[in-house]
């Protein structure tokens, strides 16, 4: 569902942005092992997060989190009852395209704020949790004039067809599942030029005169016009479950999570640990997120 005019002053939230600043590569918030061979290249992906759990954390997000149309959107779409959950901000400077991906999903008992990422991006790809998945509801939010800087999802599924949100962006948001539904960012930019050379602890940040400095340890200094960077916020909400269903929802534990991975593990053939006394024990998480998780590969 797309909806047009998501904020009654946009100038202001892009302000914000502007003002809460510096944000992290992508790179520094990805699980281990999630972009399959790229790991060396380091995109100008910079993020921030302003809500979870429900709660803000950055001052003047409430008017993120809590946003009229968004809920009302999101609830129209699901035709249930959410609860606005989690607000992420998006600096993106020219680059080549993203990786399709799913966004993190959680989990009754499990969630981002207790369990390690890459235990939870194995958990919704290996297909074996969907009984305790909380179902949300996203939307992701733009602010971009340039070129490229697409929105590429696949509602149907890799085997459907591909749709794409095209720029100018100012203030229009997509509402859909992206927990689920495939999605990615196109190139920005000039698509000729070549990144900058980036390590995971570079940051960007706005200028009071205007543009955006990305800054990386002894590395050169990159500087950009505003016009040139994307901005995306995104937003989420979980479904509420009626009374009846949310009394018969268990929460996993971690002897649940561990006996169901270890079972389906031993059925593949897959030889694991004999003992693993915590699901943060960074060998096991690799052997299950590499057993999982298949990064997807970029069309054609």
């Amino acid at each position: 569902m797309k909806i047009d005019n998501v904020f009654d002053d946009p100038g202001a939230i892009c302000r914000l942005v502007g003002s809460n600043g510096p944000y992290r590569t992508m790179t520094s918030y990805l699980p281990k092992g999630s972009i399959g061979g790229a790991e060396s290249a380091v995109l100008p992906w910079f993020r921030g997060t302003w809500g979870a759990a429900g709660r803000t954390l950055v001052d003047g997000a409430d008017a993120i989190l809590h946003n009229p149309r968004l809920l009302g959107a999101a609830a129209q779409l699901v035709a249930a009852e959410v609860a606005p959950n989690t607000v992420v901000v998006n600096v993106n400077a020219p680059m080549p395209a993203g990786n399709i991906h799913v966004d993190l999903g959680s989990f009754r008992g499990v969630d981002r704020d207790r369990y390690p990422l890459q235990l939870l991006q194995a958990m919704g790809a290996s297909g074996l949790f969907e009984a305790w998945r909380v179902l949300e509801v996203g939307a992701v939010v733009w602010f971009y004039q340039g070129a490229g800087g697409t929105f590429d999802y696949w509602p149907d599924g890799l085997d459907g067809r591909m749709c794409t949100e095209r720029p100018p962006f100012s203030n229009v948001a997509l509402v859909a599942d992206n927990d689920r539904m495939y999605h990615r960012i196109g190139w920005i930019g000039d698509p000729a030029l070549s990144p900058p050379d980036l390590s995971p602890s570079a940051e960007i940040d706005h200028l009071r005169e205007g543009g955006w400095i990305i800054t990386d340890g002894d590395r050169a200094r990159v500087r950009y016009d505003d016009k040139d960077v994307r901005i995306s916020i995104v937003w989420k909400a979980q479904v509420q479950l009626d009374p009846v269903n949310a009394e018969a929802a268990t929460p996993l534990t971690p002897e649940v999570i561990l006996e169901i991975i270890s079972s389906d593990l031993a059925a593949r053939g897959v030889r694991v640990p004999e003992e693993v006394t915590s699901l943060s024990d960074q060998g096991w998480l690799d052997l299950v997120h590499s057993t999982y998780y298949v990064p997807v590969a970029a069309p054609t």
